[in-house]
């Protein structure tokens, strides 16, 4: 698994530097979904808003947005996956 998760790792981080945020943005989500705890995705949230930040008036500077975001979905999926388990 850890080879899969460099790869995956490697693809978004690909993903967010060439291609178009309504590409980048879903793959992010997904990663975050599906790895088991993704921590790489609150940095690479970090890098969406270092390279294509909107400056949000609503956060302070110091939050980046994606990556609170990121921060926020990852604690809301870790525990649903601890209790939703597919039996194979």
């Amino acid at each position: 698994m850890n080879k899969w998760r460099h790869l995956i790792t490697a693809f978004v981080l690909f993903s967010i530097i060439l291609l178009p945020y309504w590409i980048y943005v879903p793959l992010f989500f997904a990663a975050i979904i599906v790895l088991p705890v993704y921590w790489e995705g609150i940095i690479l949230g970090f890098l969406i808003d270092v390279f294509y930040g909107a400056g949000v008036e609503s956060f302070p500077n110091i939050i980046s947005s994606f990556a609170f975001v990121g921060f926020i979905l990852l604690i809301i999926v870790v525990p649903l996956k601890e209790r939703i388990r597919i039996h194979v």
